[in-house]
């Protein structure tokens, strides 16, 4: 009996333990305000994400403001933050490592790894400043996770300097499915030696920024709904939202701020591919993805349907220098028409199984779900061949014969704007209260408050601790 209280409390913690961050580019907030820092956070916490991984490039002038008005707005929200440091470009003195470590980790809303109990820093790329960290972290208590691709995921785990590994393999190769065999490698690794594994999510990736030799594209199509699916599956410990601000890479799933795209005219970008094509409509799913890889369950509060597609067929502009895959990958290139598929792709979240209608240009028709979950309640996800199809998108969801939401899209089109093809997405979402209150937006989920998670979790506890002092 007394183990098997044990046993309750422990699985009680290994839920507790499970968190979802997104990567933070700093660099594209440089002109924020505390305004902005709140609006950030306010849909982040709506979207049940637990902390943001703020990627921190060395030299930044204004970085100091920026982290300490996040920490003071993050605390105010009751939401956690913590530091990504950016090596690809020059790299992080470690005296320097040490002092910012020193100055934010103490703060209350600094997250903490909840496996070893200190606070949780991660890098991107760095594994040549490897050396380094043993001597940080006899300065600065720290668990240590970061994404080190220069190595085999064996080799890395085996390093006592590290805590954990993330993986930065976020998309799959040229038109392949995404799999998970880099997932489960770093998974096998990381097991042999009792890390954690922060898993990488993304909905998207294209980028034309010639200051950075950087003009291709990956699979994103149906990864959004197709990743998250293969976290529920696996359970890592963390999962990592790549992201929610890179505009320049077309990942992000956070606001569009008016002052935050001058990396298309730093990076050098022949035009804005992130101007008018919003992404927050991928965050309407969240709620209960997220709820459902932490808890193994999750309710739905909001009936809705997020919506996304390209709005040019491939064929119809120039693609430019830009490619599918990438040589600086080492990966084969292709035409990007053959990696990114001329479809409307759309995921509604349900409390039980409806109807839906997608009209390209006035022709409507009924679709049929490409995938559905088990019971009927969660995310379906389907999609419908452009067809050489214009005109405005609407995609209606019903259920005998009564309206649940709509969605009306951004018209595609063969015009050039640019006289090159806009890889990039447009996103829009809708929803409607299961208590009939409706909630229409054209392109970003409503904003109020996330909740659910904690409450399903602190009841875990309770009954946790109930079920221990009854066994003793």
């Amino acid at each position: 009996m007394m183990s098997f209280a044990w046993l309750l409390l422990a699985l009680v913690y290994q839920v507790q333990a499970k968190a979802v961050f997104a990567h933070f580019m700093l660099a594209n907030s440089a002109n924020f305000t505390k305004t902005h820092w709140e609006a950030d956070i306010t849909a982040a916490k709506a979207a049940h994400i637990d902390a943001f991984a703020l990627n921190t490039a060395y030299g930044a002038a204004n970085a100091t403001k920026l982290l300490n008005d996040a920490f003071a707005v993050a605390s105010d929200l009751d939401f956690k933050l913590f530091l990504s440091f950016d090596y690809s470009a020059g790299g992080w003195p470690a005296d320097q490592v040490t002092d910012w470590l020193k100055n934010y980790t103490t703060h209350p809303a600094y997250f903490t790894d909840s496996t070893t109990k200190h606070p949780l820093v991660s890098t991107f790329e760095g594994y040549q400043a490897t050396g380094d960290w043993s001597s940080i972290k006899s300065k600065v208590n720290v668990s240590l996770i970061p994404d080190w691709s220069t190595k085999t995921p064996a080799q890395l785990a085996a390093l006592s300097v590290v805590d954990g590994l993330m993986s930065w393999s976020a998309w799959p190769y040229g038109s392949d499915a995404m799999n998970t065999t880099s997932d489960q490698e770093y998974m096998t690794a990381l097991k042999a030696h009792n890390k954690a594994y922060i898993m990488p999510v993304s909905p998207w990736f294209y980028t034309d920024m010639v200051r950075y030799d950087k003009n291709w594209v990956w699979q994103g199509d149906d990864l959004w709904y197709t990743r998250w699916q293969q976290v529920i599956q696996l359970q890592p410990e963390y999962v990592e939202i790549i992201t929610w601000n890179d505009f320049g890479e077309s990942h992000y799933i956070g606001p569009l701020h008016e002052n935050e795209l001058g990396i298309f005219q730093y990076g050098g970008s022949p035009f804005n591919y992130a101007e008018n094509y919003p992404h927050d409509g991928w965050r309407l799913t969240l709620p209960y993805v997220i709820d459902q890889f932490k808890n193994g369950s999750a309710e739905v509060e909001d009936e809705g349907v997020v919506v996304w597609y390209r709005l040019t067929p491939g064929s119809a502009c120039p693609a430019g220098q830009t490619t599918g895959n990438t040589e600086s990958q080492n990966q084969n290139t292709m035409p990007p028409g053959d990696v990114l598929l001329d479809k409307v792709f759309f995921s509604a979240l349900l409390d039980e199984e409806a109807d839906v209608a997608v009209s390209i240009g006035g022709k409507n028709q009924t679709v049929q779900w490409g995938e559905t979950p088990k019971g009927g309640k969660g995310v379906y996800h389907g999609n419908l061949d452009m067809d050489n199809r214009t005109g405005e998108v609407v995609v209606t969801l019903s259920r005998d014969g009564k309206f649940v939401a709509q969605v009306t899209g951004e018209s595609i089109t063969k015009d050039c704007p640019h006289k090159l093809t806009n890889w990039n997405a447009w996103v829009g979402s809708s929803s409607t209260n299961i208590s009939g209150n409706a909630s229409t937006s054209r392109a970003s989920l409503d904003k109020s408050g996330a909740g659910s998670s904690r409450g399903v979790t602190g009841l875990l506890v309770v009954l946790g601790l109930w079920m221990f002092w009854i066994a003793l």
